[in-house]
């Protein structure tokens, strides 16, 4: 059977910044079969056809612009968010009682109640700005189950109903001991309800699992909004070992991906990264890929994902010096030391999958580049080695990344979650060296772009507005719009080994485009986010609206 050809689509009247190396602007476009055959003017992609009689497309003076990439995102948690309580909205511990008051009625007898996305540094009274306890939760739901999980996703709490289904009490909570987090407790030793980084799985691994059919729309909805943001691209975090989501919500995130990919729920191509402690595993997940993907080249692995500290959010990012607002002295911890992380990078690498590690404090980061350097000393099998997050550099770090050819993937929308209070919990000094995004690129290194989402929104547009004005946050760092396009294009592709493919308009790459109503180079600075995405493009096709 002879295949027809898809007829070849001529995108006219319009403006197309193609993010190459040149940095043209082009006014016309060709595609067909997933791939971009000419870009330049009219008249030039006209000749290039050849007689070809194309499908005219007049785009009335829209802008053109690579699709988003988001290099640095968790589907599975993403889509298992969208099937709990969101109480991202909360701005106090009245409203927070109401709604899970509302929600217990709502629940059968024993359920549990998972609250997600909490922002308690946003709570309009000052004096209520401190991560919940169990007694803050058992005023609202005595009797039932309740776990609330904090906007970054590296600090949960619980009340006592749910510490008492765990069989956590006062001797249990004292002896814990863990590398990767702690359950807090107070000074007469009573477990306070909170968990921080790895010790988050114990009470999360008790939450229930929705049925697939809840989540399969979840993860439709996931599509959808990654569509409306221009999102072609994503890197996709997964778990596979003991970290992150736990328990069945861990175990099942490979699982749930593979039934998505098999039913065409997900339009994005997806570069997976897996959080694991043992590294061989990665040959497993590749072939999976590879069944899954066949020659389409839509779902591949990229190497794996690992930790070295916490969040700014719950104080466990791992800084040189004490947290500002901190009154007992918290420096935050490493959840893996040197030797840990050494020997999972050299075995990764000498298995030829890429390594990514989570870093925020600026103890962290001087120790996971002290780590990369190690191992690239003694081994010359380079694998684009990146930094997650980055967001505290000292001009040490940052010289030694440069030279060594480390990606930073940084989440610019971070900015937008902390900038009333970062400076309150860094310090004037420290401040000026987070998210340091102009200094990052003056120095040579490849600024990724990424949302973390769920942790952040993927609202590529806030992101980028982000970029550029900073909310006014150390406003030497900000950046000029079209290098913060460039780093959720080219610079996110390069991150993900595929710019030889995506993250441009060139011929021969691949069409995921997206169509703005706005050139971004000729908007006020303040005016970015207010752009309208009026079409999204993935391989050729149009995924939204």
């Amino acid at each position: 059977m002879i295949m027809q050809k898809s007829p070849i689509q001529l995108f006219k009247n319009c403006t197309i910044l193609c993010i190459d190396k040149k940095n043209t602007i082009a006014e016309a476009m060709a595609i067909s079969e997933g791939k971009i055959l000419a870009v330049g003017t009219l008249s030039d992609v006209q000749a290039k056809l050849r007689g070809d009689a194309p499908i005219k497309v007049d785009m009335k003076g829209a802008c053109i612009v690579p699709g988003f990439i988001d290099a640095h995102m968790h589907p599975g948690m993403y889509i298992y968010f969208k099937t709990q309580l969101d109480v991202s909205g909360v701005r106090g511990y009245a409203v927070l009682n109401r709604i899970l008051q509302a929600e217990d009625k709502k629940r059968k007898e024993g359920e549990w109640i998972l609250g997600v996305d909490l922002m308690e540094d946003l709570f309009e009274d000052p004096a209520e700005r401190h991560f919940p306890t169990r007694w803050d939760l058992d005023k609202a739901c005595p009797a039932r189950p309740v776990v609330v999980i904090r906007h970054d996703g590296h600090i949960c709490s619980t009340n006592s109903p749910a510490l008492a289904a765990m069989g956590i009490d006062r001797a249990k909570a004292v002896q814990f001991k863990t590398g990767t987090g702690e359950i807090r407790v107070d000074a007469a030793g009573e477990p306070t309800g909170i968990f921080t980084e790895g010790a988050t799985n114990f009470p999360l691994a008790n939450v229930p699992m929705p049925n697939m059919d809840r989540l399969k729309d979840a993860g439709g909805n996931f599509s959808r909004d990654l569509a409306a943001f221009g999102i072609t691209t994503v890197g996709g975090i997964f778990q596979l070992g003991a970290e992150g989501i736990a328990g069945e919500a861990g175990a099942v995130e490979m699982a749930l991906m593979e039934l998505l990919i098999k039913d065409n729920v997900i339009d994005q191509d997806i570069v997976f990264y897996m959080v694991t402690g043992k590294p061989k595993q990665l040959k497993r997940v590749e072939r999976t890929l590879q069944r899954l993907s066949g020659d389409s080249g839509r779902f591949v692995l990229g190497g794996i994902k690992l930790y070295s500290d916490g969040s700014f959010g719950a104080r466990t990012a791992a800084m040189n010096e004490p947290y500002s607002d901190s009154l007992s002295g918290e420096c935050g911890f490493m959840v893996k030391d040197h030797d840990t992380l050494y020997a999972l990078v050299k075995e990764t690498n000498e298995l030829g999958y890429q390594v990514i590690t989570h870093a925020i404090g600026d103890k962290a980061n001087r120790l996971v580049v002290d780590v990369y350097k190690e191992v690239l000393a003694e081994h010359n099998k380079p694998h684009r080695y990146r930094i997650e997050h980055a967001s505290t550099l000292t001009t040490d770090t940052m010289a030694d990344a440069a030279r060594l050819g480390i990606i930073i993937a940084s989440q610019p929308a971070f900015i937008n979650s902390e900038f009333t209070w970062l400076e309150r919990r860094l310090g004037p000094d420290r401040v000026k060296q987070t998210y340091p995004f102009k200094s990052i690129i003056d120095a040579g290194i490849v600024l990724a772009g990424a949302s973390d989402a769920p942790v952040e929104s993927a609202n590529v547009l806030k992101a980028l507005q982000a970029c550029v004005t900073r909310h006014g946050l150390v406003k030497g760092e900000c950046i000029g719009v079209m290098d913060a396009i460039r780093v959720f294009t080219w610079n996110a592709a390069y991150a993900l080994n595929q710019e030889k493919s995506k993250g441009s308009i060139e011929p021969g790459k691949i069409a995921d485009f997206i169509v703005l109503d706005k050139n971004p180079a000729k908007v006020p600075s303040d005016a970015v986010e207010k752009i309208k995405l009026l079409a999204t493009y993935q391989r050729g096709k149009k995924i939204y609206p």
